[in-house]
């Protein structure tokens, strides 16, 4: 896929009221396949700059977000207002059976790009672990002269 979009990832977690926030800007590849917008981008680890796996997020008509990130602690979170969905969430360790619930799903995207905010908790064994929020704004690469790819 064309990395050919600028994508800014904020994202808050809150356990035990210490909050992070963790902020990234990278570049990105955003299609609509038969109405469901795909942003898919390279996350790199920290300790080994060499090593990276990929996280789509999936945005479906429906209004439906699901992050899929691959590589070796691989996990798919689905997100739906009001709902609350299990998730297995796979580390070097095992894995983890999560509950995840989506407080709210605000999406303002369209051809161009434009910004997606989630949040949503997780807990294990139905006990609370985190209050999240992720927001991702994706638009155009200034130096792109290409348009999004709406692939049927």
């Amino acid at each position: 896929m064309e990395e050919n979009y600028i994508l800014s990832v904020c994202g808050k977690q809150n356990v035990d009221g210490n909050t992070d926030k963790v902020e990234l800007e990278t570049s990105a590849s955003y299609v609509i396949r038969n109405g469901i917008r795909y942003i898919s981008y390279k996350e790199y680890d920290p300790d080994s700059p060499l090593k990276h796996y990929r996280t789509t997020v999936k945005v479906s008509p429906d209004n439906i977000v699901t992050v899929i990130k691959g590589g070796e602690e691989n996990h798919q979170l689905i997100l739906e207002k009001g709902e609350r969905h299990k998730c297995e969430y796979n580390t070097l360790f095992g894995s983890l059976s999560l509950g995840v619930y989506t407080e709210d799903v605000d999406i303002r995207l369209d051809d161009n790009g434009g910004e997606l905010t989630v949040k949503y908790s997780i807990d294990i064994e139905s006990e609370l672990a985190s209050l999240n929020e992720l927001t991702l704004k994706i638009k155009e690469a200034k130096n792109n002269v290409h348009s999004i790819s709406n692939i049927e």
